[in-house]
């Protein structure tokens, strides 16, 4: 485990270690704040971040904390549980989130305890920065929220939202990155006609490793951010760029 646990006597980690189950290779960049008075479990290979602004953790007595495999939260999340907060295997959670179960107060009345109601986060989700998350919602595997958006009811499994409260995307937006990634792919092997979302090496003859990265650079160029090149050089078809640059883009 990293240096979360180093520090879990002092006032930013309290009850850490007391209610943690933590998977190997929890990697911890900067000094979280923790509060746990109940139970937060952590899978393998995850990593939380506090640099260079510090996340929070609060789980509140008898609420509990599950984060699956292979998870990433960024630096500034707000994560709090009154009741129960799960986040698949493989989610990525972005800059300045937050993710409450809990209301804290009642409308109107600050004194009041308010509303709580778990939140369920799927497996493979991405929630773009200063995503908020407010309690009883259930975000399918695979679903996208997009940066400044805010999150309440039931995301259907591989949906696209957005907005404030977040809608499901039409498909013209992801048709449209689709047309896109195409006609670069197009340009850069020079082809006579628009190539299909099932096309690929097997169909296109200039889709080598050389072309990979000329493809890349051209996609990068278009769409104004950065590729993996791993998952670039993986890619069996125009649908599967598709979706790198679509996940880039989020």
């Amino acid at each position: 485990m990293s240096s979360a646990g180093a520090g879990a006597e002092d006032g930013g980690f309290r009850g850490f270690l007391s209610g943690l189950r933590a998977g190997f290779h929890l990697r911890s960049d900067g000094r979280p704040h923790v509060e746990n008075d109940g139970v937060i479990r952590i899978g393998e290979d995850c990593r939380l971040s506090s640099y260079p602004v510090r996340s929070h953790l609060v789980v509140m007595r008898d609420a509990s904390l599950t984060v699956g495999n292979h998870v990433v939260i960024a630096y500034g999340a707000a994560i709090s549980a009154r009741r129960a907060i799960r986040i698949g295997d493989g989610t990525r959670i972005g800059p300045f989130c937050l993710i409450l179960d809990n209301d804290f107060h009642s409308v109107g009345d600050k004194h009041a305890p308010g509303g709580t109601a778990p939140i369920e986060i799927g497996r493979n989700v991405t929630l773009g920065a200063r995503v908020t998350v407010l309690r009883g919602t259930r975000i399918g595997d695979g679903a996208r929220v997009v940066s400044g958006s805010t999150v309440a009811g039931v995301i259907p499994n591989g949906a696209v939202v957005s907005g404030v409260p977040a809608r499901v995307r039409g498909n013209d937006a992801l048709r449209n990155v689709g047309r896109s990634v195409a006609a670069v792919v197009k340009r850069v092997f020079k082809l006579t006609t628009l190539p299909g979302p099932a096309e690929g090496p097997a169909q296109i003859a200039g889709w080598t490793d050389v072309g990979v990265m000329r493809m890349l650079l051209a996609l990068e160029e278009t769409f104004g951010t950065t590729l993996p090149v791993e998952e670039l050089q993986a890619a069996r078809c125009i649908e599967d760029v598709t979706g790198i640059v679509t996940r880039a883009r989020a």
